[in-house]
C-alpha cells in the first residue's frame, strides 16, 4: 500500500520505521535527487547516532564553495538568480570539508569534474564503474530505500514521470522488489514530488504511484539544479568545427557532457544554417587538403536534409539547440519492420497508399486483417484512429464496412482511401537516460506540450549505452552512428585517459564513454570521436595532452578510434601503429611534437627517419585565430552561441576575475603595485557596480576594487 506524507520529516521517520536503523539509500544521479528527503533522513541520523546512513548515489549538485570576497561578490547574486530555492544536500558541506558523522557515509560512481581531488573522504568512497554496471555494483550493498523525485500528471495525480533520471530506476526498482519478494528484505520505495519538473515520457519513464511505498507532496517545489553556460574558447570552437564534419545527414548521434559539446552543435548548426560560411572557413584552414580522406570516407560537408537522430546517455541544452535549428529531426520508431522499411526508402514517414501492400509483402501484417493487425496499424497512424475491427471487417464510426482481405487490389484501394492516415506517428527524435541544463533548457521543456515533448523520449541507460537492449532494433535506428565525448589527454598511441589521473585520484569517472565506444565496434560505419584540447596550461606554462604514456587508462589502444584536437582529425581506427602515432603527431602542438616524435623513434614506433609533413608542423594557435575572427564577424563562433546565465556585464567580469585566479602567488606579489596604481575609468563603473565596489567603504574594499580594474584592464 502507498502512503502519502505531506512533509519529508515524517516519510523519513516512517521510512526507518520500515526498514529499520541501518539504512542503504539509493537515490540518483544529478537533478533527479529527492533532496527534501535526504536531507530529512539525513538530520534523523545526525541526531540519532544507532541510525546508520549510507548514500550511493552520483554526481552531487550543490552550491559551490566560495573562497574569497571576490568570489562571494560574483558569485553569489549569481547563483541566488540561477538557483532560486533549490536546497543543497545538508551532506554535501561535511564532506567537502571531511567531517561527515561517523554513522553516516556517502559512496558516488561519478564525480562533478575535479571537485574531489585530494579530498582524502570522497576518493576512498568512490565506486569505479561504467554506468551500464552501476545497478550490479551497487546490488552488492544491499541498498534497501530506493528514491527519486517525480513529475506528476496533470491528467492522473496517480501516474509519475522520473523525468529527468529513468537512466537507472526500473533496474533498481525491480532489484529492490526481487529482494523484497525472494529474501524478504524489507525494503521503501520513496517518491518525492516535484511540479517544477518536465512530465517526460517513455516506457521506462512512466510509473504509477502504487509502485511506490511511500510518496510525498509538500506543495512547495524547489527549483531545479541549473548548469550555467560555459564560455567557449578559439580551441573548442575549433574542435567543433573539425568535428562537425565527421557527421552524416541522416544519422544518429551521442554528444557527451560539457563546453566541447556545445562547440560540436554550435558548429553543426553554422554547416547547415549558413554553409557557404561553413565551407568557406574549412578552406581557410585546408580541411580538405589535411583530412579530406577521412571526411571523405566517414564524414560530410553538406547541411542536413533529413536530420539526425540523438541516442544519448544525457539530453542537454545542445540537442534542443539542434532540435529548434531543424537537424535533431529525424525520426525512429520502435518496431523492426517498420524502421527497416524506412531505412530501406520502401516507404516514408509521410505515406502513399501503397504502405499496405508493402507491409503484407514484408509480412509485417497479414494478407487477411486481423484484430492485432488493426491494432499495430492504429498504433503507429498508419489507420485512422477510429478503424475498428469487429466480426472479421473493417468498420468506421458511419457505419461503413469493408473486408480485411488486402489481396483483392478493389478492396485494398477502398481500405486505403477511407482507413489510412497521412503519415506515421510514434515517431522519437530522441532516446536519453537522464537530462541536466540551464534554467532556458528546463523552461523549454516545460513549455512544450505533451505532443511535442513525447519526441524526446526519456529510456534506460540498458537503451542508450548498449546493444542487448534489442539489437537488431538498436542497429536499425543507429545509422552511421557518431559517439563524440571528450578526454583529458590521449597518448601517441590512441590510449585515451578520460576520468582519473596517474594516482589514481579520480576526476569524474568512467560514466558511459567507454559503453560508447564500445558500441561504436558493434555498428555498422559507426564511429567513435574523442575530442580534447591538445594542451592545457598551469599559470603561464603550457603541456601537452598528447602524451608518450599514463598509467591510467580509460579507453584501452584496441578500441581507438577518431581524435579531435583544435589542430585538426587523427583517424586511428584499424591503423597501424606506425599509422596512428604520425596522425597524433599531427593533431598535437607544434611546441611537443619534437619530444613526442623523438620518444616515439626511441620505442622504434615510427622510423628513425620520419619527419612531420610541413603541412602539420605549425599547429599553432594563434595560425588559426584570424579564420575563428572571421566567423566571429559574421556573428558565428561567440564565447556564448545559445546564449547566456550570465549578463554582459558579469561575462566581462568573470574573464577578469579567471585572470587573477590564474596568477601564481608570486606573480600575485608581483603585480600588486601594478593594481594599486590602477585608477577608475568610467567605462569599468558598471563592472564595479555589479561587484558592488564602486564606492569603497575601507582599505579592504579599496584594495579589491584595484585588484578588479587591474583584471578589467587585462581582458577589456
Amino acid at each position: 500500500m502507498t502512503v502519502f506524507y505531506t512533509q519529508h520529516d515524517l516519510a523519513a521517520k516512517k521510512v526507518i520505521e520500515q526498514v529499520g536503523k541501518t539504512i542503504i539509500l539509493g537515490v540518483p544521479l544529478g537533478i533527479g535527487k529527492p533532496v527534501g528527503f535526504i536531507n530529512a533522513i539525513y538530520r534523523l541520523a545526525e541526531q540519532d547516532p544507532s541510525i546508520q546512513l549510507t548514500i550511493f548515489t552520483g554526481l552531487t549538485l550543490a552550491r559551490p564553495s566560495l573562497h574569497n570576497e571576490l568570489e562571494k561578490r560574483f558569485a553569489e547574486p549569481l547563483l541566488k538568480r540561477l538557483l532560486g530555492n533549490y536546497e543543497d544536500p545538508f551532506y554535501e558541506k561535511p564532506r567537502e570539508q571531511q567531517k561527515l558523522p561517523k554513522n553516516i557515509n556517502v559512496v558516488e560512481f561519478f564525480f562533478a569534474p575535479g571537485k574531489y581531488l585530494h579530498n582524502a573522504y570522497a576518493q576512498q568512497h568512490y565506486i569505479n564503474s561504467n554506468y551500464t554496471n552501476v545497478v550490479r555494483d551497487l546490488g552488492h550493498y544491499g541498498i534497501n530505500v530506493l528514491a527519486q523525485q517525480v513529475a506528476r500528471s496533470k491528467h492522473d495525480p496517480k501516474k509519475f514521470s522520473v523525468s529527468c533520471n529513468s537512466d537507472l530506476f526500473y533496474d533498481t526498482l525491480n532489484a529492490l522488489e526481487t529482494a523484497r519478494d525472494q529474501e524478504g528484505r524489507k525494503v521503501a520505495m520513496v517518491a518525492e514530488i516535484n511540479e517544477k519538473l518536465p512530465f517526460m515520457f517513455g516506457e521506462e519513464a512512466i510509473v504509477m504511484a502504487d509502485n511506490f511505498t511511500d510518496v510525498i507532496d509538500t506543495g512547495s517545489y524547489p527549483d531545479l539544479f541549473a548548469i550555467p553556460r560555459e564560455a567557449l574558447s578559439t580551441q573548442d570552437h575549433l574542435i567543433g568545427l573539425y568535428t562537425s564534419c565527421l557527421i552524416k545527414d541522416n544519422s544518429s548521434l551521442q554528444i557527451g557532457i560539457g563546453k566541447l559539446s556545445n562547440a560540436v552543435a554550435s558548429a553543426l548548426i553554422l554547416r547547415h544554417k549558413d554553409n557557404a560560411a561553413y565551407q568557406d572557413m574549412l578552406k581557410a584552414l585546408q580541411v580538405e587538403e589535411k583530412f579530406g580522406k577521412t571526411i571523405e570516407a566517414c564524414g560530410a560537408y553538406t547541411p542536413f536534409t533529413k536530420g539526425i537522430y540523438g541516442s544519448t546517455e544525457m539530453l542537454s541544452d545542445e540537442y534542443l539547440q539542434l532540435y529548434q535549428n531543424n537537424i535533431l529531426k529525424k525520426k525512429v520508431y520502435d518496431h523492426i519492420g517498420l524502421q527497416r522499411l524506412l531505412n530501406t526508402g520502401v516507404i516514408e514517414e509521410n505515406f502513399s497508399s501503397t504502405i499496405l501492400e508493402a507491409l503484407f509483402t514484408h509480412h509485417i501484417i497479414s494478407p487477411t486483417l486481423n484484430f492485432e493487425d488493426v491494432e499495430f496499424l492504429k498504433e503507429y497512424g498508419i489507420f485512422k484512429p477510429e478503424v475498428e475491427h469487429i466480426h472479421d471487417q473493417l468498420k468506421l464510426p458511419s457505419g461503413e464496412t469493408f473486408s480485411t482481405d488486402l489481396l483483392d487490389e478493389s478492396n485494398r484501394h477502398k481500405i486505403a482511401t477511407s482507413c489510412l492516415d497521412k503519415q506515421l506517428s510514434q515517431g522519437k527524435i530522441i532516446h536519453a537516460g537522464f537530462f541536466l541544463g540551464s534554467k532556458a533548457f528546463y523552461q523549454q521543456l516545460r513549455n512544450m506540450d505533451d505532443e511535442e515533448r513525447a519526441k524526446f523520449e526519456m529510456a534506460s541507460i540498458a537503451r542508450t549505452n548498449l546493444m542487448y537492449w534489442n539489437y537488431e532494433l538498436l542497429r536499425l535506428q543507429r545509422q552511421d552512428a557518431r559517439f563524440v565525448n571528450s578526454t583529458m589527454m590521449v597518448t601517441l598511441g590512441g590510449v585515451a585517459i578520460s576520468d582519473g589521473l596517474k594516482n589514481i585520484q579520480e576526476v569524474s569517472g568512467v560514466g558511459g564513454q567507454f559503453d560508447f565506444i564500445s558500441m561504436s565496434n558493434h555498428l555498422a560505419n559507426a564511429r567513435s570521436i574523442l575530442t580534447l584540447h591538445s594542451t592545457r596550461k598551469a599559470g603561464n606554462k603550457a603541456s601537452s595532452n598528447i602524451i608518450w604514456d599514463y598509467p591510467n587508462v580509460t579507453v584501452p589502444r584496441y578500441l581507438r578510434d577518431i581524435i579531435v584536437t583544435e589542430y585538426g582529425i587523427a583517424d586511428c581506427l584499424s591503423k597501424m601503429d606506425r599509422d596512428v602515432v604520425r596522425a597524433m603527431l599531427q593533431v598535437a602542438d607544434s611546441r611537443f611534437q619534437a619530444k613526442l616524435l623523438a620518444q616515439a623513434k626511441q620505442a622504434g614506433k615510427i622510423s628513425s627517419d620520419y619527419l612531420i609533413p610541413k603541412l602539420f608542423q605549425e599547429n599553432r594557435l594563434e595560425k588559426s585565430m584570424p579564420v575563428v575572427r572571421e566567423l566571429q564577424s559574421k556573428g558565428y563562433c561567440k564565447a556564448y552561441p545559445f546564449g547566456s546565465d550570465l549578463t554582459e556585464e558579469e561575462q566581462v567580469l568573470a574573464k577578469a576575475l579567471m585572470f587573477l585566479k590564474n596568477q601564481t602567488p608570486w606573480q600575485m606579489l608581483k603585480i600588486i603595485p601594478q593594481a594599486l596604481c590602477t585608477r577608475p575609468a568610467k567605462k569599468f563603473a558598471p563592472y564595479l557596480a555589479r561587484m558592488d565596489l564602486l564606492q569603497p567603504k575601507n582599505f579592504k574594499e579599496f584594495f579589491y576594487q584595484k585588484l578588479v580594474l587591474l583584471g578589467l584592464k587585462q581582458t577589456l
